[in-house]
C-alpha cells in the first residue's frame, strides 16, 4: 500500500523545488500528489492495469516517477534533490502551518535546516523579527511543534479504506475462510483510526494466519498465534487478525467493534439478568450456559434491545433508544440525492465546471452545486464581482450539456468583523450560498461565536462551511460555542455543513448529534476540488450516521423541488 509514500513524496519535491525557486513544476506535483490521495484503491492496482496517467494530473513523466517507488520503494529523483538542499523539508512538513514559503525565509535569514534548529530560534524569539512573520505566527509554530511531538500515529479514515480491502480481498479468495469483518473504530465510521481489528471465521485457523502474516504489504509480524496474530504494514499502520468460531462470531463482532463505553453498558445489562457477555458470547452467570453469540442482532434481542448501528455505539443515549423503540431511522449513501459546496479551476479546483458535473452524473447524483472561493482567502484566483458574471454564463452554458441539476454558489468568506464581502442582494442572485471562515482563526471564543452569528444573521446565507474549519492533525478546530452557533442557523434557517473532504470530517458526529439535538438541518459537502473528491460524500455520510443524521434532518435527501424551494426562500 504504497499511496500514502508516494503522496508524501511527490509534495516533498514540490517544497523542494519551490525551495529552489522553480517555476510550474511544484504546481504539477502537488496536483498529482492530491488526486492519488482521492484514490479509493490502491495504486498499486492502477499500476498492474497500466492506468497511472489516467488518474488526474499525472502525465508521463510523473508517472515514470510513481512506477519507480512502487517498483523500488524509494525515488532516485527524489534523494537526489535532497541531497541538493540542505533543508530537511521531510521533517519541517510535518508541524502544522510551515509550507514551503516560510521555510525558505527561515533558512535563508535564520540557517534553520531541520526541527532541532527551529526550536532553537524559536526560542531565542528570533522568527518574531522576521517579515511576514511577528509574534502570532512565532506562538503558532511554537504550539505546532508541541502538537507534532504529541500527535498519536493514526490514519485518516480514507487511508485505512484500502487497507480494510486489501486484508479482505487477500482472506476471503481462500475457501478456509468463510467470513472476514472490520471492526474497531473503523466500523464505528471514527474520521481517523489508530489500527485495525479484523474477526475471521474458519476451521483452518493455522492456514489463515499464514496467509495474514506472509501478505506482501505486511512489513513487520508483531505477534503470530493460532487464533491470534498482529502484523505492521509498510505504511506503519497495526492490523490484528483474530479467527473465532461460527457460534462466537457475533459476540466477537460486537466486542471488537467496541465502544467500549457501549459495551459496559451492555454488560451491565446482562448483568441485571444475571447473565455474562463477553467476545465468546452471552452466558448464564452461574451454568455458565450458552445464550447467544452468532450474530449481534440475537444478543441485542436478548437483552431486550432493538439492533444499534455500530456508528452509534458510543454510549450517547442509544440503549436507552433502543430499549424504547426511538432509534432514529439513519440514512444511508444510496438516500444522498446530490452534493454541496464543490469547487472549480475557476478558483483553487484541478477541473472544469463540465468534467466535474459530468462525474457527479457518472455517480448516479441528481444534483450538484457550484461554489468556487468568493473573497479574500489566501488562495489563488479566488472569484470578484467582475468575474462572477463569467462565471455564472459557463455554469448555464455547462447545466444544458449534462442531465442534472446545477446550483450556481460560491464559498464566501466570513470576515473578521462578521461581514462579507459581498451585498445580500448580489447573494441572492445565487442559488447556494456557503459561508466559511478562512482567515483570521485563532480569535477567542467569544468574539469567533459573534462573528459567524452575525453573518448568519446578517446574509442570505444558506449553508454554514466547515463550521470548526479543523484540518484533521494539522489545525485545531476554530474557538466556537457551537451551541449558539446551532441556534442562530436553526433561528435563519441555515443549513450546517457536514464536510466529507478527509482531512477536515466537520462536523464529527457528536458535534453533529448536538445540532440534531438542538433543532438543526444540515447539508451534506464533498468540498471536492478534483473530480476524484466527489465520491468522498460517503465519508460525510459516515458522519451523519454517527451524528443520528434522518432524512428528516438532512437537506441532500429531499426531494429537488424542495430543495430548489428551501433555497430559493432566502
Amino acid at each position: 500500500m504504497k499511496n500514502q509514500l508516494i503522496v508524501k513524496i511527490l509534495n516533498n519535491i514540490a517544497d523542494i523545488l519551490e525551495l529552489q525557486e522553480v517555476a510550474f513544476k511544484p504546481i504539477a506535483y502537488r496536483r498529482a500528489a492530491q488526486s492519488i490521495e482521492a484514490l479509493s484503491e490502491n495504486i498499486e492496482a492502477v499500476y498492474e492495469r497500466g492506468e497511472l496517467e489516467e488518474i488526474s494530473g499525472v502525465g508521463r513523466n510523473i508517472a515514470e516517477k510513481i512506477a519507480e517507488i512502487i517498483e523500488t520503494g524509494k525515488l532516485k529523483y527524489y534523494e537526489r534533490l535532497k541531497k541538493e538542499v540542505k533543508v530537511d523539508v521531510e521533517q519541517l512538513n510535518q508541524i502544522p502551518s510551515l509550507g514551503p514559503k516560510k521555510i525558505k525565509v527561515l533558512y535563508q535569514k535564520l540557517g534553520v535546516k531541520d526541527l532541532k534548529d527551529l526550536e532553537k530560534v524559536l526560542k531565542q524569539h528570533k522568527v518574531r523579527d522576521l517579515e511576514g512573520f511577528g509574534e502570532k505566527t512565532e506562538e503558532t509554530l511554537s504550539h505546532g511543534i508541541e502538537l507534532l511531538k504529541k500527535r498519536p500515529s493514526r490514519f485518516l479514515y480514507i487511508h485505512a479504506l484500502p487497507m480494510v480491502e486489501m486484508v479482505k480481498k487477500n482472506l476471503e479468495r481462500h475457501d478456509f475462510v468463510k467470513k472476514v469483518e472490520v471492526a474497531g473504530s473503523f466500523r464505528r465510521g471514527k474520521e481517523t483510526v489508530g489500527d485495525l481489528d479484523f474477526l475471521a471465521v474458519s476451521s483452518q485457523p493455522k492456514k489463515v494466519m499464514d496467509v495474514f502474516t506472509s501478505m506482501k504489504e505486511v512489513k513487520e509480524v508483531l505477534a503470530k498465534g493460532e487464533t491470534k496474530s498482529s502484523i505492521r504494514l509498510s505504511n506503519g499502520l497495526q492490523v490484528d487478525l483474530r479467527v473465532v468460531t461460527e457460534k462466537e462470531f457475533g459476540a466477537a463482532l460486537l466486542y471488537f467493534i467496541g465502544s467500549k463505553e457501549h459495551n459496559v453498558e451492555l454488560r451491565k445489562l446482562a448483568l441485571k439478568k444475571g447473565w455474562t457477555l463477553n467476545e465468546y458470547g452471552l452466558t448464564t452467570l452461574k451454568e455458565n450456559k450458552w445464550i447467544a453469540g452468532r450474530t449481534q442482532e440475537e444478543i441485542y434481542q436478548k437483552l431486550g434491545l432493538r439492533f444499534i448501528e455500530p456508528e452509534l455505539r458510543e454510549n450517547r443515549g442509544e440503549i436507552e433508544a433502543a430499549r424504547a423503540g426511538k432509534l432514529p431511522l439513519l440514512i444511508t449513501a444510496k438516500d444522498i440525492k446530490g452534493v454541496f459546496h464543490n469547487h472549480t479551476t475557476w478558483s483553487d479546483g484541478h477541473n472544469s465546471h463540465l468534467e466535474m458535473a459530468q462525474k457527479a452524473e457518472e455517480l448516479g447524483l441528481k444534483f450538484m452545486s457550484f461554489n468556487d472561493h468568493f473573497g479574500h482567502v489566501g488562495i489563488t484566483n479566488p472569484l470578484t464581482q467582475k468575474r462572477l458574471g463569467k462565471y455564472l454564463q459557463e455554469i448555464s452554458k455547462v447545466q444544458k450539456k449534462v442531465g442534472i441539476k446545477i446550483f450556481t454558489g460560491v464559498e464566501i468568506d466570513i470576515l473578521k468583523d462578521g461581514s462579507l464581502p459581498l451585498s445580500a442582494a448580489k447573494l441572492r442572485e445565487l442559488d447556494v450560498v456557503i459561508a466559511s471562515v478562512h482567515m483570521a482563526i485563532k480569535m477567542k471564543e467569544q468574539e469567533m461565536t459573534s462573528r459567524v452569528c452575525k453573518a448568519l444573521r446578517n446574509y442570505p446565507i444558506n449553508i454554514l462551511g466547515h463550521p470548526q474549519d479543523r484540518i484533521l492533525g494539522e489545525r485545531e478546530a476554530l474557538a466556537l460555542n457551537l451551541n449558539k452557533v446551532f441556534e442562530t442557523a436553526k433561528e435563519h434557517n441555515v443549513f450546517v455543513e457536514i464536510n466529507g473532504s478527509p482531512k477536515r470530517m466537520d462536523l464529527p458526529g457528536e458535534l453533529v448529534k448536538s445540532g440534531v439535538d438542538l433543532g438543526c438541518k444540515f447539508a451534506l459537502s464533498t468540498d471536492a476540488h478534483a473530480v476524484t473528491h466527489l465520491p468522498f460524500y460517503s465519508l460525510g455520510v459516515n458522519m451523519a450516521r454517527r451524528g443520528w443524521i434522518e432524512q428528516k434532518h438532512l437537506l441532500n435527501t429531499w426531494t429537488l423541488g424542495k430543495i430548489e424551494k428551501v433555497l430559493h426562500s432566502k
